[in-house]
């Protein structure tokens, strides 16, 4: 038996190692076009500000392929021929496969603006990004984000420690719009801004400026012109499943999977950024591209592609992020929708805000944002309260407790009684 990954990333890496853990004899291939072992991206922010390592990013050990008799092939796939049971690589080689996992990840969503190819233009994905952001931030003075979400709250945090003049611009009303209505955005950006960091929103960038191919200045669409040596681009991400165009597997904007993460393909499977799987609060298949979400659905994928029968029950979003001080967990859908309601508490004093969204009394999404947030427990309890979508009947004042992290115990409670 031969099992084929595509992809390097959690979701490729843990089927990976649960193929290895339950079968000792078959072979296993990964093909990633990272030329890296698997690493935790979540954390090469980090290396900018040397405030972790890079071998802090190796949580399975820098040699875990090799340890668990696992063929690592760095190169880019370009099709899959779906009724031949075979990969073609860049380089016009052919890899046969039993049984395929397509985990391909995402790749940083670019616009074509003019002057994009500068140097000191780059996005912040991968172990090969970071390295290049952490060569060049000691010569940098002046650093632009462009979009404010997740990532961009972290690489404010790491150019801030540096000492980096930093500017964000961000296309929407509010920073992090996925999660933070703009109320709640308030509080954040004026903690960012006591910072010296300076924040454009409703504004867009039109063109990067240079000289000698190297960054030198950012001109926004109001006709706002200001220095930069460094830009790092944040504005989401896109699956890859453009190697998938001629193949005969079923994509959406992701690969559309059934509760055992299987294809239209009975032995292609996908896991991770490029997953498409059901989500009960939409009631349709979402892509929701998080850490937690890529692990579990691996596993998941490589014990069904071993024929050991598992249930993805489906997935909501769910993301935390951490700015100077502020904590803040956004699970379901945490934005006002038709027949949709909420309950909002803020405090501009306490800047402490709290927000449900319910339908019928049913949870649909949490948003909470608070200085002292025990994001270890109250992430699996706020995923699995908008998961059942619980009655909140008797619980809608839970929002007014000083103790909101235990608040949300009645979860556990209803469950069990």
């Amino acid at each position: 038996m031969h099992y084929v990954i595509i992809g390097g990333g959690p979701a490729g890496a843990h089927a990976a190692i649960e193929i290895r853990k339950n079968d000792e004899m078959s072979k296993i291939t990964i093909v990633s076009n990272e030329n890296h072992e698997y690493y935790k991206r979540s954390k090469i922010i980090n290396l900018i500000s040397g405030s972790c390592s890079e071998d802090d990013l190796y949580s399975e050990g820098m040699e875990i392929y090799e340890k668990l008799n696992i063929n690592f092939i760095n190169a880019t796939v370009m099709k899959v021929l779906s009724q031949k049971n075979q990969l073609i690589l860049e380089n016009s080689s052919v890899i046969q496969y039993d049984s395929l996992l397509i985990a391909s990840g995402g790749s940083p969503v670019l616009l074509p603006w003019k002057g994009v190819d500068l140097n000191g233009i780059t996005t912040l994905y991968t172990l090969d990004d970071a390295r290049a952001v952490a060569e060049i931030v000691c010569d940098v003075k002046n650093a632009v984000i462009i979009g404010g979400g997740a990532i961009a709250m972290k690489v404010i945090h790491n150019f801030f420690k540096i000492g980096i003049h930093t500017t964000i611009i961000e296309k929407t009303s509010h920073l992090w719009p996925i999660g933070f209505d703009r109320k709640m955005a308030r509080i954040v950006e004026g903690k960012i801004k006591e910072k010296g960091i300076e924040i454009y929103l409703d504004e867009e960038v039109i063109e990067f400026k240079g000289n000698n191919g190297k960054l030198t200045s950012v001109l926004l669409k109001s006709g706002k012109e200001f220095p930069a040596e460094l830009a790092v681009i944040t504005i989401g991400m896109k699956p890859n499943i453009g190697f998938l165009d001629s193949s005969e597997v079923i994509n959406d904007r992701g690969i559309l999977v059934n509760e055992n993460l299987q294809s239209n393909i009975p032995n292609i499977y996908a896991a991770g950024d490029v997953a498409q799987i059901y989500d009960p609060l939409y009631e349709k298949p979402m892509l929701h591209p998080t850490l937690g979400n890529a692990k579990k659905q691996g596993k998941v994928a490589a014990m069904n592609m071993m024929g050991k029968k598992s249930k993805y029950p489906g997935c909501i979003p769910i993301q935390t992020i951490k700015i100077f001080g502020y904590q803040a967990i956004a699970g379901g859908i945490t934005h006002s929708k038709k027949n949709l309601d909420e309950i909002l508490w803020i405090s501009f004093e306490k800047n402490i805000s709290r927000k449900l969204v319910l339908k019928y009394d049913k949870l649909m999404g949490v948003l909470l944002l608070d200085q002292s947030l025990n994001k270890k427990k109250l992430k699996p309890l706020i995923k699995t309260a908008v998961f059942n979508m619980v009655d909140m009947k008797n619980h809608k004042d839970i929002i007014f407790n000083d103790n909101i992290d235990s608040s949300f115990d009645f979860v556990n409670s209803d469950k069990n009684s």
